[in-house]
């Protein structure tokens, strides 16, 4: 009696436990069935100043959001050219976030868009240590009471670009990783030449404010509030910026067309190229090309400036729980791996993230894609609001000053006194 009663009780618990399985208890598949009972929801992201495909867009972002939040559309907004924020917000067409460079946060703080995201951080328990500590630190020197604005996705790859073809036909050997500003500018000499009628130019490099930026040279003065310009830092590398400006045979017509279109450019200083040279290796047009490390100062070599770009939460959002649901999610390792095979350099602090770097690009395969993972970042100078006008200043300077009248002390006192006088003008 007691083995029947046993065997009853065994074939009942049996039977709860497949009427339990078959009800849909297990966790995975309870969760997508919650996840397509939620409410359906739009997420849209601006997309203003960086460069960013579509296809990028549905491959690192979209697709992925909807795999992971079924409920959950994301839309990529361009920002008109002739529409401003404003213009937007009284549209009602502002978006719920906002993909941008750390270098933008202002453009949003300053008009009060941007949501400080950390109370979200700390409900949602995202560990900030998974990141660099130094994105970290300059993410939140945004913020006057150390306000976090931006949740970083990814560091954008700088290098030196080089042609190959250009070396090869010169006998000029190619430049290695840990090359310094010296040294290319050394190469760009051996290399701004005509051969068979065919100019060739050394070297060629972004704007002067940018490559500024990768030397961290602080902008202004946190204790008086004012721009700092006239200091030897500043001094050194406006004459350096003209002196590769000034080799003769050097005068460019345009750093990328030169580079990637008419092939007769030998080196470009530059950040995030690559989408560009992928388009060109898949119509057969790219040059023959291969990248080492962004050029150093020898005070400090292999550092760069903290340059991430990530998402910013609009402080107009009807979805804000949701849009940092998504933040949180793009932050984590499957998704770090997904932009590192397309070529976006992850920002945790996780090597295996960078196992498949460039796999995802057929133009990055056989070139030196370790050079764009060996830049360690530093932390940039204190930022401040009114680092576009200084910048506006420094960029219309060393125009002037790349024409050889004035003397770089005179051009940097000008130039000091100049952003010092548009910023008092601001704050009126």
């Amino acid at each position: 009696m007691r083995n029947r009663n046993k065997a009853l009780n065994l074939a009942l618990i049996g039977m709860v436990a497949m009427t339990t399985a078959c009800s849909g208890s297990n966790p995975s598949q309870q969760g997508a069935k919650e996840e397509e009972k939620k409410e359906p929801i739009k997420l849209t992201v601006l997309q203003y100043l960086l460069t960013v495909t579509d296809e990028d867009f549905n491959k690192l972002i979209a697709e992925p959001v909807k795999a992971k939040f079924p409920h959950i559309t994301m839309e990529l907004v361009r920002k008109p050219a002739n529409q401003s924020f404003e213009d937007m917000l009284t549209a009602g067409t502002f978006p719920d976030l906002m993909l941008q460079a750390n270098f933008d946060i202002y453009k949003y703080t300053t008009l009060g868009l941007a949501e400080d995201l950390t109370s979200l951080v700390k409900n949602n328990n995202v560990d900030l240590s998974q990141f660099d500590p130094n994105i970290i630190q300059t993410l939140k020197s945004y913020g006057a009471k150390g306000e976090l604005y931006m949740l970083p996705l990814y560091s954008n790859p700088a290098a030196l670009y080089y042609n190959k073809d250009i070396f090869d036909r010169f006998g000029v050997p190619y430049p290695k990783d840990g090359i310094t500003w010296d040294e290319v500018i050394s190469l760009a000499r051996q290399l701004s030449r005509t051969d068979g009628g065919q100019p060739y130019y050394g070297l060629d490099l972004i704007a002067a404010p940018r490559i500024s930026a990768s030397m961290m040279l602080p902008l202004w003065d946190p204790g008086s509030g004012k721009a700092v310009l006239t200091t030897d830092s500043w001094k050194s590398y406006f004459e350096m910026y003209k002196s590769i400006k000034d080799i003769p045979g050097n005068q460019t017509k345009g750093i990328f067309n030169d580079f990637e279109k008419n092939k007769n450019l030998a080196m470009m200083v530059a950040y995030n190229r690559l989408t560009q040279l992928e388009e060109l290796h898949k119509a057969g047009t790219a040059p023959n090309w291969d990248i080492v490390t962004f050029p150093s100062r020898k005070e400090a070599p292999l550092v760069k400036e903290t340059d991430v770009s990530g998402l910013l939460l609009s402080t107009n959002s009807k979805h804000k729980e949701e849009a940092f649901q998504v933040m949180k999610f793009l932050a984590e390792k499957e998704n770090q791996a997904r932009m590192a095979r397309r070529g976006l350099i992850p920002v945790i602090n996780d090597p295996e993230v960078t196992k498949e770097y460039g796999a995802d690009l057929s133009s990055l395969q056989g070139k030196n894609v370790q050079a764009l993972l060996k830049m360690k970042i530093g932390q940039n100078p204190q930022p401040t609001e009114y680092e576009e006008i200084i910048k506006d200043v420094i960029n219309k300077s060393m125009t002037e000053y790349l024409k050889g009248s004035v003397d770089v002390n005179s051009i940097l006192r000008r130039a000091e006194d100049d952003a010092n006088k548009k910023i008092a003008e601001a704050k009126r």
